[in-house]
């Protein structure tokens, strides 16, 4: 039901109105019948009233003047001004201060009828409003808190200001703190559970937090994102060192109390602030506390405190650090690979307080090697996809280790190609060497020079290197080449010993038999005679 209060110092006017309108039909009433405005007044502080139709022209108070002061007592009070005078300046004036319509005299009862109808309408429909917007002040309540964390201290001051009234939110406290708990297995539960169950326990970890909190903390309230909470808390302790290490012992113990539970959590605990609207740094320095996660993956409480990092030295990470790692891959080393990798890993982590830092540092690194492997002339296909590969992973890496073990099976890898490469390269200068002599066994100036110069090593490192894999010198192999020839110029020619010690690349006859005895056992002219016989036995056949 809907109280309705008639205003006008003419009696028959308010009379009029009175009889000439179904109320009931309105499901209103009128419950006052009032006869100047100043009276009206008097009654709109004491009485509700959801409805005014009122005269304009009145002495003491006119119906203007008093629609003001109406709406500043109740401000959705619907009011409809009525006056003789056909003016539109009246009913400019009469809106603009917030009267729901204006009507002229002489009244026309059902358009007077239709216009009460209407302003009804509108209050029915205000208080629908109202009542959804009374329903949603929870709702209201945690936009204020994402919209206070999220935005930055001047905005938030300015755009937020009036809100804590209106909310019945108490926040003039002397210090505030904001904390962020990652839920690290989120997928994990949300896979075993369902979307709907991991929200359940999520809303009851929250109402966990609330009871552990309250008892020391005047303002505890936990924001439910996907997958993650954020506290905010407030009190009036005598200081701050004091806060932080209350809020501090109490995440701890936390922790401890959800441990082996379902949700495993991270948790960031940000700065303690004197204003609220500084919250946006809290928040700030919470997430960014708990980025150190990522290199620290054996610890679960991050305090700003204990992340703050000192300048970074300019010559922290250097081209000696790199080559140092070039040295241990060419010597192909994993074992000091590794230790060199965990080395890097633990000075990174103790000055490089970012990850993007790290990720600069480890970008120069592989950059580094994939110049190696071009310098040395590996094949890089693989080892580009692999790098490519790490690149696109690094962002989610969930610690600085996956990183470090990521980077030392690169440099395995690259090992084990180096280490095929260079076997293919020693394959090719040995075959090379081989293919070299059997073309000129017969020169007798033929020398380890000649030949290294041929297959663009050095005499040293060629004949080193021939040895090692051919388990043989390389005179031994000019040696037998010769040799071989002789055997079948023995064996199919009656050519003079001088002259096949000549075409085989002995300038002295001599020196040829006792080189030839050597290898085979026998002189020349006696392998030439068991040929000669074995030729004849098998013709005799």
């Amino acid at each position: 039901m809907y109280h309705v209060m008639i205003i006008d110092d003419n009696h028959l006017s308010v009379e009029g109105i009175y009889h000439n309108i179904d109320w009931k039909s309105m499901d209103a009433s009128v419950t006052q019948k009032v006869y100047d405005g100043k009276t009206a007044v008097e009654i709109l502080e004491q009485e509700p009233i959801d409805l005014i139709i009122s005269d304009i022209e009145m002495s003491q108070l006119n119906g203007l003047e008093m629609a003001e002061k109406a709406l500043r007592i109740n401000a959705n009070i619907k009011i409809i001004l009525i006056s003789a005078f056909d003016k539109f300046e009246y009913a400019k004036q009469a809106i603009r201060l917030g009267a729901f319509d204006y009507v002229e005299k002489p009244l026309d009862y059902r358009y007077l009828s239709s216009i009460i109808c209407k302003a009804l309408d509108a209050l029915r429909q205000e208080r629908r409003n109202l009542a959804i917007l009374n329903r949603s002040k929870p709702a209201m309540i945690e936009n204020f808190f994402s919209e206070l964390i999220h935005s930055s201290s001047d905005e938030a001051r300015y755009s937020l200001n009036n809100y804590p009234d209106y909310l019945n939110l108490k926040l003039d406290y002397r210090y505030f703190q904001a904390a962020v708990i990652r839920i690290e297995n989120a997928d994990e539960v949300k896979s075993k559970f369902g979307i709907e169950e991991y929200h359940l326990r999520l809303m009851g970890l929250t109402d966990q937090i609330k009871e552990h909190f309250m008892p020391s903390f005047s303002l505890v309230y936990v924001l439910t994102n996907f997958n993650k909470l954020i506290v905010i808390l407030g009190h009036d302790h005598s200081n701050g060192k004091y806060f932080q290490s209350s809020s501090a012992d109490l995440f701890s113990r936390l922790s401890e109390s959800l441990r082996g539970r379902l949700f495993e959590i991270s948790i960031g605990i940000g700065t303690v602030i004197k204003y609220l609207w500084n919250m946006p740094l809290s928040y700030k320095n919470a997430s960014k506390a708990l980025e150190y996660s990522f290199f620290f993956p054996q610890k679960n409480i991050f305090d700003i405190r204990d992340t703050m990092r000192k300048e970074v030295p300019s010559e922290l990470f250097t081209n000696r650090h790199e080559e140092q790692l070039i040295q241990l891959i060419c010597k192909k080393q994993p074992s000091a690979i590794h230790d060199w990798i965990q080395e890097l890993s633990a000075e990174l982590l103790e000055h490089y307080g970012s990850k993007q830092l790290i990720f600069i540092q480890i970008y120069s690194l592989l950059g580094r090697l994939l110049k190696f492997m071009y310098e040395m002339d590996i094949d890089v296909k693989e080892t580009e996809h692999d790098i490519i590969d790490v690149y696109h992973k690094m962002e989610h890496a969930a610690s600085s280790a996956e990183i470090f073990l990521w980077l030392e099976q690169i440099c395995c890898n690259i090992c084990t190609k180096l280490e095929a490469s260079v076997h293919d390269h020693h394959a090719h200068i040995c075959g090379a060497t081989i293919d070299y002599i059997n073309a000129h066994y017969h020169d007798a100036s033929l020398c380890l020079k000649d030949i290294a110069d041929h297959v663009n090593v050095s005499p040293a490192h060629l004949s080193a290197l021939f040895k090692k894999s051919q388990k043989q010198n390389i005179s031994d192999l000019i040696t037998n080449a010769r040799i071989e020839a002789a055997c079948q110029l023995l064996g199919n020619s009656n050519i003079s010993l001088k002259e096949i010690s000549a075409r085989v690349g002995y300038t002295n006859q001599y020196y040829f038999s006792s080189c030839f005895k050597k290898k085979m056992g026998m002189t020349p002219s006696v392998y030439r005679g068991t040929q000669s016989q074995r030729k004849n036995s098998a013709a005799d056949q």
